[in-house]
């Protein structure tokens, strides 16, 4: 999401630009939800750094 005016979403082989009002609202719900449910700082990595520690078993 750059703004309330457009999100643009990358796909494999190519992009979407979003424009419509009601469509940028379900998108921004849905990066307010995700952004909520993500770790930052110290504890991302932490989670990352186990990640990589489990390829390794």
């Amino acid at each position: 999401m750059f703004d309330d005016d457009e999100v643009t979403v990358e796909l494999v082989l190519e992009h979407l630009t979003i424009t419509q009002p009601h469509e940028i609202a379900m998108y921004g719900k849905v990066f307010t939800k995700m952004a909520e449910l993500a770790v930052y700082g110290k504890t991302a990595r932490n989670l990352i750094t186990s990640a990589v520690a489990a390829l390794d078993d």
